[in-house]
């Protein structure tokens, strides 16, 4: 009896090491195959460019690169060290493929998903040290709690968009640090137990391996500053209050709390300068208290029924509206009063250990979404699929406790219970894969956006502009950017570029109108002025052209379209002797280009100074030997110069070019009649 006994503990043992190493497998397996199609993403126009593509500092690891990726904020957005360094790493081994970042954000997302894996199975563990009671199937509730998270369609933004690469990062550093932290608190007890005396900080290496991890998820998003509160939500699931002194719980957090009250004062400044909190102003505190009431319940009924989704969820009225925001928000605060207090209510009737386990979720869910509140305001949509990554977690751990409740019951219980957990999954895998779809270019981003908002984002609309404006589809770029103006889009490059359509179609008053609001909204603007020019020049308004070029040219002086243009419009006015000098000036800086010459020529026979003129075409004609207009202006000045020969041999040349060389001074000067 005894030997069968030792040999059946001998198989389970076995069989859950297997577990141990399948489950996870398992998970990895079918979190990539939602992901897949994600690896054939384009790089999007919301972000993408200021994270990658455009991205400078990420392209080389030269010494001023590192200091200025390590030390500085690069993205004009917050202070993320660690990502941006991970895209230098992409850039370094694949360029701009994007293949590659999307690779590494699958893979980051999966290590997550494992990590969870071990979390749950470490806290469900905990958790029977601490008067919980056994749990059966552990390995296969950790699966349940990681699948629900890794394959839920509302985490598809932060791994299927390249810019949100600094959520997966941050996550992984996260959930390493609260691993690190139940193993601390497992070898505290052990001291504690041995020493029959509460340590602070002890063991130290454990302590500051957490620490270490807290500051790698801080680099790489500043979102990390809530994680000492996510340690005390777990310090209340463990019932660390009944092992260890309150006292010493708080003090071992202070370290944690002072470097998140600095990096939040910082990204909160940060976030201000590029307009990522201006729009708290224009909406009242009340109406942000309504928003953020609205959000917390809202990310929890997207949890469970996550539809439908989009990567833009506009406000209800413009901000700074005194239109009535609709009803569900003026009761918002009451619904999320009852969606927090009703489960800690039921679960203190029922047991100490079911509190905890609530309050636990609870208060993981608050801390990690309440920093994206719109109680501070962080950005112009109400709410954003990507920051549920880490909140979530508060929510999938607790159901699974109860799940595991209900299991323990049996019979058909257990059997609908399981059914309905399968099922669950199951369309939880089949929308994540859908959901992919959505963020395969800003084509499909934005589209979806529209269907589903229409004009409430008009961001949707110059961001479908600026897609087929850059693919040279310009009557679809035309069609979206005229959409965008007449919502009047807050966005430079909308108006920039819509000004360049109209430019285009000759419609230079419409031109003009776009170039006014691009320096209205940003007055060191240099191209605008340039373009506005152009617009002016068309118009006739010489005099107010040639003021912008003149702003245009504080800015940048050696530009050769500034250069050009601005020669151009002073011989529209007869002013020759300004036109050569611009010529001139642009000569200097490109030498090669032919057109220079053959302007300043045209400039100088103007003002009556032919040698000069000559020599110019000449130079014009070494370059460009087949510009048949080059060779009848040779023409006209060797007439003019009474070299009838010449002029004759250039004229043939012009016509033989196909230049319509006017038949009568061909005559006039087979007879020498011109001069």
């Amino acid at each position: 009896m005894k030997a069968e006994a030792q040999k059946h503990n001998q198989a389970k043992i076995k069989y859950g090491n297997a577990l141990l190493w399948a489950l996870p497998i398992g998970i990895a397996v079918l979190t990539f195959w939602c992901y897949h199609y994600s690896l054939g993403n384009q790089f999007t126009n919301w972000d993408d460019d200021r994270f990658v593509t455009v991205d400078t500092f990420i392209t080389s690891f030269s010494s001023a690169n590192l200091k200025q990726m390590l030390f500085h904020d690069v993205t004009g957005d917050y202070y993320n060290p660690i990502t941006i360094l991970s895209y230098a790493l992409n850039y370094h081994f694949s360029g701009l493929a994007p293949e590659s970042y999307y690779l590494t954000n699958i893979i980051i997302h999966i290590l997550n998903s494992c990590l969870l894996f071990f979390l749950t199975l470490m806290l469900l563990k905990a958790m029977e040290r601490n008067g919980y009671g056994s749990f059966k199937w552990k390995e296969w509730l950790a699966l349940f709690c990681t699948l629900a998270y890794a394959i839920h369609p509302m985490h598809v933004e932060s791994v299927s968009w390249a810019a949100e690469r600094k959520d997966v990062l941050y996550a992984f550093f996260y959930f390493a640090g609260l691993i690190a932290y139940i193993k601390y608190i497992t070898k505290s007890e052990e001291l504690r137990v041995k020493s029959n005396k509460d340590a602070l900080f002890a063991p130290f290496r454990s302590y500051f391996l957490v620490v270490g991890f807290y500051l790698l998820s801080l680099l790489s998003k500043p979102m990390a500053v809530v994680f000492p509160f996510s340690l005390l939500a777990i310090d209340v699931l463990l019932k660390r209050d009944k092992t260890a002194s309150v006292k010493n719980i708080i003090i071992e957090k202070l370290p944690f709390i002072v470097v998140s009250v600095v990096f939040s004062i910082v990204t909160y400044h940060l976030q201000k300068l590029v307009g990522a909190v201006d729009d708290k102003h224009l909406f009242s505190f009340f109406q942000r208290f309504l928003f953020a009431s609205y959000s917390f319940y809202m990310y929890i009924v997207k949890a469970i029924i996550p539809v439908p989704l989009s990567s833009f969820y506009p406000y209800p009225v413009d901000s700074g509206s005194s239109a009535s925001l609709p009803f569900i928000f003026y009761i918002s605060p009451l619904i999320a009063l009852l969606v927090a207090s009703m489960p800690l209510y039921f679960s203190y009737r029922s047991g100490e250990n079911n509190f905890r386990i609530t309050l636990f979720g609870l208060g993981f869910y608050f801390f990690n979404m309440v920093i994206v509140s719109q109680i501070i305001g962080s950005g112009p949509t109400i709410m954003s699929d990507r920051y549920s990554y880490m909140c979530y977690f508060g929510i999938f751990f607790p159901a699974t406790c109860f799940i595991y409740q209900i299991l323990e019951k049996g019979g058909l219980v257990k059997k609908i219970t399981t059914i309905v957990a399968s099922i669950y999954l199951l369309c939880l895998t089949i929308l994540c894969y859908e959901r992919t779809f959505v963020w395969h270019n800003s084509e499909t981003l934005w589209t979806d956006v529209l269907n589903k908002y229409g004009q409430k984002v008009p961001g949707a609309y110059e961001g479908l502009g600026q897609y087929y404006f850059y693919n040279n589809d310009m009557e679809k770029a035309y069609s979206y950017y005229r959409e965008a103006v007449y919502l009047k889009v807050n966005q430079i490059l909308a108006y920039h570029n819509m000004g360049y359509l109209m430019f285009n179609r000759k419609q230079y008053d419409t031109a003009l109108y776009c170039y006014s609001v691009v320096i209205k909204m940003d007055s060191a603007n240099a191209p605008a002025y340039l373009d506005r020019g152009n617009s002016y020049f068309e118009l006739g308004m010489y005099d107010l052209a040639m003021k912008d070029y003149r702003h245009y040219a504080k800015m940048n002086p050696n530009s050769e379209a500034l250069l050009r243009n601005m020669g151009v419009t002073y011989m529209s006015e007869h002013q020759y002797d300004s036109a050569i000098i611009c010529y001139t000036h642009a000569i200097q800086i490109n030498p090669a280009n032919p057109l220079y010459f053959h302007c300043r020529g045209v400039a100088e026979f103007n003002e009556g100074a032919l040698k000069p003129a000559l020599n110019d075409f000449i130079q014009n004609l070494n370059i460009a030997p087949h510009d048949s207009e080059c060779m009848f202006f040779l023409s006209v000045i060797y007439s003019h110069m009474g070299n009838s020969n010449d002029a004759y041999k250039y004229a043939q040349m012009a016509l033989n070019a196909r230049y319509p060389v006017p038949q009568a001074f061909l005559g006039s000067l087979k007879t020498g009649s011109v001069k």
